[in-house]
């Protein structure tokens, strides 16, 4: 059946319906699809389409890349620099792969091909015009009148989630729930541009500032053939102003080369906080993956690996559990508790620390560089926020109190 054909208000069954096709749901349709469950896929948008992203993919999500990925046009990093105001900033090597730097456009297209080879049907183009569920199964239709009907249904759109607010007015007891938890559309405001610049010396690193954003960091990433994506994240006080604040970090970070007008927008959105994320496991046979699960790393804002992850996970706990959509959707809802949020609650922890005192971090990392080395090693996936948390504790134990906390004047270290 073509994906553009027009389908009767008869509905299509079939055996899982993803929505949204970015790293989360394309992989999940994926691997759906090469396990041999029927399985569509939708987006609102038409591939290739623009994405605001730093387009950061962590070493550690290579596994979950399908074949090929490495011939797209990509950045290697290989190394942190951290910077804070006027200081020498801090770098280390890795001598290995830490990240891959993807265009959005360009990784977004090739996870979607890559789901077509697979057997899956996907529909492009097309936003929700209702979404039910009747207490066995999932009802789609479509912006063009397409009706598909699944056991199985995969959120995967984003943090400001439809999947949220039409499942909310279902009419079963399980979907008024979703109206009185509150979604993860409560987040940080995060904005970014690319520029055409060469920040920071070395092309193999990604520049960390922690002394430009209040309560956050500014980043700059490398991206073949366009310069850098340079963005603002503010974690342990959200930003009021993302567009001004990352229009103030741009100016700090260039100075006097400062490019003129180059045609490229600043454009922000939301990542998702995962505290707010507290509809997993509500109604039987739901998953959400990535943005829309909330699946994003509270420290370093890092979303395409969990993204991927938790669509891995998904797809494990529907194959394992084919006839039970109701216990595979309550066994991702617990492991993503366990495992994910865990996790992400030390990440939090260090954030508010570390963004709150970020001349006490900087000072710290200046004495002992393998705590940077340890930031790398998370993205290589040898290191998680406990491990990370524990080598921090023991050095700032081992620093001389009073050499460690020197006045402050005008937030810089005297």
């Amino acid at each position: 059946m073509s994906a553009d054909a027009t389908i009767s208000q008869s509905p299509i069954k079939v055996e899982a319906i993803v929505i949204g096709l970015g790293p989360a749901g394309a992989t999940a349709v994926r691997l759906l699809s090469e396990a041999g469950v029927q399985v569509a896929g939708f987006d609102r948008s038409s591939f290739p389409r623009s994405k605001t992203c730093g387009g950061g993919v962590s070493a550690r999500s290579a596994p979950f890349l399908p074949k090929g990925w490495d011939l797209l046009p990509h950045e290697v990093t290989t190394g942190v620099s951290l910077s804070y105001l006027d200081y020498d900033p801090v770098e280390v090597e890795m001598d290995r792969p830490i990240a891959y730097q993807f265009h959005r456009e360009e990784f977004d297209l090739f996870l979607v091909e890559k789901a077509k080879a697979a057997g899956a049907q996907v529909f492009t183009d097309r936003t929700m015009a209702n979404l039910l569920w009747n207490g066995a199964s999932f009802r789609l239709t479509t912006s063009r009148s397409e009706v598909f009907e699944s056991p199985v249904l995969i959120g995967a759109d984003g943090a400001t989630s439809q999947v949220y607010r039409f499942l909310g007015n279902s009419g079963k007891e399980q979907s008024k729930r979703i109206r009185k938890k509150r979604s993860v559309q409560h987040g940080y405001p995060s904005s970014e541009k690319i520029l055409k610049c060469e920040r920071p010396s070395r092309r193999s690193d990604v520049l960390i500032d922690l002394g430009s954003v209040p309560g956050g960091y500014g980043w700059s990433f490398p991206k073949s053939g366009t310069g850098n994506n340079v963005g603002v994240v503010g974690f342990a006080k959200p930003l009021e102003n993302p567009l001004g604040t990352l229009k103030v970090f741009i100016e700090k970070l260039l100075g006097n080369s400062l490019p003129s007008e180059d045609g490229q927008k600043s454009s922000t959105w939301l990542i998702p906080d995962y505290q707010e994320s507290t509809v997993h496991g509500i109604i039987p046979g739901l998953f959400f993956i990535g943005d829309a699960g909330g699946m994003v790393d509270p420290f370093l804002g890092e979303g395409i690996y969990y993204a991927m992850l938790s669509a891995k996970k998904s797809v494990s706990e529907i194959l394992m559990h084919r006839w039970n959509p109701g216990k595979a959707s309550q066994s991702y809802a617990e492991w993503a508790v366990r495992d994910i949020f865990r996790d992400f609650s030390q990440a939090r922890r260090l954030a508010t620390i570390i963004y709150r005192f970020p001349g006490i971090y900087f000072r710290l990392v200046q004495k002992y560089p393998h705590i940077l080395s340890m930031y790398a090693m998370i993205l290589c996936g040898s290191h998680d926020y406990r491990s990370f948390s524990r080598t921090i504790g023991k050095n700032l134990f081992n620093l001389p109190f009073r050499k460690f906390f020197p006045r402050f004047q005008s937030n810089r270290l005297v």
